[in-house]
């Protein structure tokens, strides 16, 4: 099985720096229902949200003000959240903290913080690039942590 990586933002518009650390604190990450689709893509960011399988991975950003974390879904989406009407919530398990609070300085791609998205797949293959600009610098971890060989 070859996992899914994903951005997941909960953006500085609807979430305060308290609600992140909230949010981390009991395991869960939220999303709207009616988070549209990016681009010409046929499915939402929620459709999305819903549909990932657990076991999957994200990491967790504010907007482009910080990575907090990277973490993988351990259950499904719920359509019942503390944030009432709309809010989905899903649960995850923690597994590293980010390493450095420096923004992103990469290229622009949907699954990048400095992209007005909320929830976008790295695309196969995109895996290098989301290592060499992600996963290395924000939270020094590399691909074949994941069972993930990039290189062949």
């Amino acid at each position: 099985m070859r996992p899914n990586f994903w951005k997941l933002s909960q953006g500085p518009q609807y979430f305060s720096y308290a609600e992140i650390i909230e949010s981390i604190a009991h395991g869960l990450v939220y999303l709207h229902k009616d988070t549209g689709a990016k681009g010409t893509s046929a499915t939402s960011q929620a459709e999305d949200f819903i549909a990932a399988p657990t076991g999957d991975y994200f990491y967790l950003t504010h907007g482009n003000q910080g990575m907090y974390l990277i973490g993988q879904f351990c259950g499904p989406a719920n359509l019942f959240s503390k944030y009432g009407d709309g809010w989905l919530e899903r649960p995850y398990k923690f597994i590293v903290p980010a390493v450095t609070a420096q923004r992103y300085e990469g290229p622009h791609k949907w699954w990048a913080p400095s992209d007005h998205s909320t929830f976008t797949r790295v695309a196969p293959g995109d895996l290098a690039l989301f290592e060499r600009t992600i996963l290395k610098p924000h939270f020094d971890l590399d691909l074949a942590r994941f069972g993930i060989d990039v290189q062949g």
